[in-house]
């Protein structure tokens, strides 16, 4: 029991320390209810232990006396490595412990459950090489999944084979270190979260190959039962519409994410060789088809974001895709669209972190198990 409440009490303190960027031995007393001499020798243990570090004088109380020596997390002594996978891509990010970017790379390469393992063990390999001599090197590994994820287990891939495989078991096997999977939404709204930890209620909509919400409740992630919460992608815009390959009709993804986006300009257009890129050409050159089928598009994911907020109820809905990146307006015309709801107060913004938020939420999750910490905010100049 001694050694449990000790731990419980480091875990404390180290929260305070990670949470609130710099702080005092003193401040950390006040907030935690420990005593003085507690936290002083929980600190210097973890200073011991390289999980903080000493950055020097703060700014005296007003009354006066002595100026107190800041704390801070050591960021530098490891790194996070997270993975989105796509069934053409993949993409790493390797944070320090704070959530400072260090490296960042993505590889246009078929994935699938024969090629996934390799491809990561290739890459984790090479990092481990040049991360070895920090104190704790690389603390773990988060994949980002495309699909429906439940307790670190893959139940559903709408477009490549990887829920065939136990994909963070056989992982952990190769790479000897924690593996963390969860839905790309999910970790979206983690990194979301972590940037702006004054937000208790929110929602990051992703639309990229499919369509996804991460929920945020309370500042917990909801993830519902068996982790389908936020598959709004499956959820039915159009009834009898087109056949998804969930096995429904009629889903939002189909006709709202940036695949179905792309093959709808297709059809209009009647030019299969259009990219997304060459589609925003035509919309800047003021091209009417383009701009009337943006206008229908933006409606058309309107509501289905009203039918999410109306669900959670959230402060603040962050979009992430390519084509709100591309196509600015389409932005405003959703926003026009919301106003004329019962949830005109809802903010709806673009995501700051862009296509790197799941990347930036899979190292989230990997410092939240390795301190053991409920919360981990980061400073807003790390992203």
């Amino acid at each position: 029991m001694i050694q449990s409440i000790r731990e419980q009490n480091s875990l404390l303190v180290l929260s305070e320390i990670i949470n609130q960027y710099t702080i005092s031995r003193a401040k950390i007393s006040e907030n935690t209810g420990l005593n003085k001499a507690t936290v002083s020798e929980i600190v210097k243990q973890l200073i011991t232990d390289h999980y903080v570090i000493e950055t020097g004088a703060g700014t005296s109380t007003p009354s006066g006396g002595r100026k107190p020596i800041m704390l801070t997390l050591n960021h530098q002594a490891g790194v996070a490595v997270s993975f989105d996978i796509r069934y053409n891509r993949l993409s790493y990010l390797v944070t320090y412990l704070n959530g400072e970017k260090i490296e960042r790379h993505s590889r246009e390469i078929e994935v699938n459950k024969h090629t996934v393992i390799p491809l990561i063990s290739e890459v984790y390999k090479a990092l481990h090489e040049r991360y070895s001599d920090l104190p704790f090197s690389i603390i773990g590994v988060t994949a980002s999944i495309h699909g429906i994820v439940d307790q670190n287990h893959i139940l559903l891939t709408p477009y490549f084979d990887l829920d065939e495989i136990e994909l963070a078991e056989k992982l952990q096997e190769h790479l000897q270190i924690p593996v963390f999977i969860e839905n790309e939404a999910n970790l979206a709204a983690l990194a979301e979260l972590s940037f702006n930890p004054y937000r208790s209620h929110l929602i990051s909509f992703s639309a990229h190959t499919g369509i996804g919400a991460g929920i945020i409740l309370d500042q917990q992630l909801y993830k519902g039962f068996k982790g389908r919460a936020g598959e709004v992608g499956h959820t039915v815009l159009y009834p009898e519409g087109k056949l998804c390959a969930c096995g429904n009709h009629g889903c939002f993804e189909q006709y709202c994410s940036v695949t179905a986006f792309v093959n709808r300009m297709h059809t209009l257009k009647k030019d299969h060789t259009l990219s997304l890129d060459s589609i925003a050409a035509l919309y800047r050159n003021d091209d009417s088809q383009t701009q009337q089928f943006l206008n229908q598009y933006s409606k058309e994911v309107a509501i289905g974001l009203t039918n999410l907020i109306g669900l959670y109820d959230p402060q603040i809905v962050y979009l992430n895709s390519e084509i709100f990146e591309l196509f600015p307006d389409s932005l405003e015309q959703i926003d026009q669209y919301i106003q004329q709801t019962i949830y005109k107060d809802v903010s709806v913004l673009p995501s700051q972190l862009g296509s790197d938020a799941s990347l930036y939420g899979g190292a989230v999750l990997c410092l939240k198990n390795y301190f053991k910490v409920e919360t981990f905010a980061f400073p807003q100049s790390t992203a």
